[in-house]
């Protein structure tokens, strides 16, 4: 209420009073806000001066109606704003900030990611516009409505603008004003709130209080960010790999916007930690981006996914340049890193990340058996996996993985079966007659039985290499020209090798390994 001392009066206050009041006291001590109700004729005096910072009503009301009236809709939004902060506090996501601001703004509210995909809407305010009812049910806008939206030169007006837009009515958009504002982060605009202005009519009220939704809006977007950084194609790549999206039209029309290509020669990347604990994941991710420019990263729960494109079709070298590249980074933040087999359309991308993350976990896991069969070096990087760093190719493992699928469940495949014996059977004679007849048959069927190419890698005579052959045949009984026969033993050998990771792997921190157990294998 107005004070009767005019030397209590401050600027940020709103005064409640009559117009008469108003006017001679802002006469007096100019420069202070009065809402009031008209109590004279207006005439000459009522100049753009004397009405500076004063609201008229009129109504033939008293003052304490209107006091109180003024005062019962501040309570409202200050709970209002007080809910959106509470929300926040308690990690609300948009549709819950969206669900608190529909008694206020009393509009539809669609919040839309930079790939025009919907994340949340008014549920108990209807749209009336053709274009946010299509929104509605698809999901997203599609590629013929963001055409309008380029035709209309909206999305320069977007790129210039950084407070509230307001697009007006007319024209093949919308038959209603629309309130637009978008959050930036990183300089690079990710998400679009608009606010169609059908059932309230636009005013300088109603901006205010979308001013004020924003507020809030903004601190849940920047924390988003900072947790979980985006970029414009993220919407579509999570849902394809963590959600349901699987449908290669709605893929193919939404990747137009996100600005990912449907063709091409591509592979995927996918990256875990040794220790999450210690991974400040945001700063991880725009260092990536760094290293791999042209990659799409996503990253989820501490799991990376890189989208890799490249320019022609021989990924395997250009894969092989950003491994190089990337292993100081891998090295500094303990990272382990799998790698797909190479793919060419868009929707394949979920598979080739499958594929990444077995190769990377059981990469890790088979790099702990170190040299088991105690080879020579040479036989030794003839048959380990290949790898660059803390890198694991998806074609060096999905053998061993296709072992371990094969023995896991309610069946093992691979339980007695009589090549695994009579590899366990030669494991056997080899330790007690303290021979190395395990090596010379691995070398000799990765040599493909050439008994020169053998005795290369074992250090040995091509006539040494052929009596020891020799010996085995008669100790296993197996003949080495069977094409199934060489097939078999080689399984033999990885299952172990596959066994005894399973193993190593399991062992608690710091224990030292104990002699390979043949019972268990």
């Amino acid at each position: 209420m107005l004070p009767e001392d005019s030397t209590e009066m401050e600027p940020d206050i709103l005064y409640t009073c009559m117009l008469s009041d108003a006017m001679k006291r802002n006469k007096n001590h100019p420069g202070c806000n009065y809402l009031c109700i008209r109590d004279r004729f207006a005439d000459d005096d009522e100049d753009l001066d004397a009405l500076r910072g004063i609201i008229v009503i009129n109504e033939n009301r008293d003052i304490s109606w209107l006091f109180n009236l003024v005062q019962q809709r501040f309570l409202q939004i200050n709970e209002w704003v007080t809910a959106m902060h509470n929300a926040l506090i308690d990690n609300c996501d948009y549709q819950q900030l969206v669900d608190l601001c529909e008694p206020f703004l009393n509009n539809f509210v669609a919040v839309l990611d930079s790939s025009y995909k919907l994340l949340a809407h008014t549920k108990g305010v209807s749209s009336y516009e053709p274009i946010n009812i299509a929104l509605l049910e698809k999901g997203y806008h599609s590629d013929k409505v963001l055409q309008k939206f380029r035709d209309a030169r909206r999305f320069e007006v977007y790129e210039q603008e950084q407070g509230v837009i307001i697009s007006p009515p007319g024209g093949p958009i919308s038959s209603y004003e629309i309130v637009n504002k978008l959050c930036r982060y990183g300089g690079e605009w990710l998400l679009h709130v608009v606010m169609e202005c059908s059932q309230t009519p636009l005013s300088l009220a109603a901006v205010d209080l979308f001013e004020v939704f924003m507020d809030s809006i903004n601190i849940c977007f920047t924390r988003q960010q900072r947790t979980h950084p985006t970029q414009v194609y993220s919407s579509l790549l999570n849902e394809m790999l963590y959600g349901e999206l699987d449908d290669p039209f709605i893929i193919s029309e939404r990747a137009k916007t996100a600005d990912v290509p449907f063709y091409g020669h591509f592979n995927a990347f996918r990256i875990a930690f040794k220790d999450n604990s210690t991974v400040l994941i945001g700063r991880f991710v725009q260092e990536l981006m760094t290293y791999l420019p042209k990659s799409k990263i996503i990253a989820y729960n501490y799991e990376v996914s890189a989208f890799n494109i490249y320019s022609s079709s021989d990924v395997r070298k250009q894969t092989l340049g950003s491994l190089k590249k990337l292993a100081p980074l891998f090295e500094k933040y303990g990272a382990f890193c799998g790698v797909s087999e190479v793919f060419e359309t868009l929707p394949e991308l979920k598979n080739a990340c499958v594929q990444a993350t077995r190769a990377q976990a059981l990469g890790v896991q088979l790099r702990t058996l170190g040299n088991f069969w105690q080879f020579d070096r040479d036989v030794f990087e003839a048959s380990s996996l290949e790898g660059d760093g803390n890198a694991f190719y998806y074609n060096d493992i999905y053998i061993y993985l296709m072992l371990h699928l094969a023995q896991s469940g309610s069946f093992d495949a691979f339980r007695n079966t009589s090549y695994n014996n009579t590899l366990k059977k030669l494991v056997d004679y080899d330790r007690e007659n303290n021979t190395k007849l395990v090596q010379v048959l691995y070398a000799h069927l990765i040599s493909e039985r050439r008994a020169t190419a053998s005795g290369r890698l074992l250090h040995m005579h091509r006539n040494n290499v052929l009596y020891h052959i020799s010996r085995i045949k008669e100790i296993t009984g197996i003949d080495l020209d069977d094409y199934w026969a060489r097939l078999k033993l080689m399984l033999a050998f990885h299952f172990f090798e596959l066994q005894e990771s399973n193993r190593l792997f399991s062992l608690p921190p710091g224990n030292t390994p104990p002699d390979v157990d043949n019972d268990k294998l």
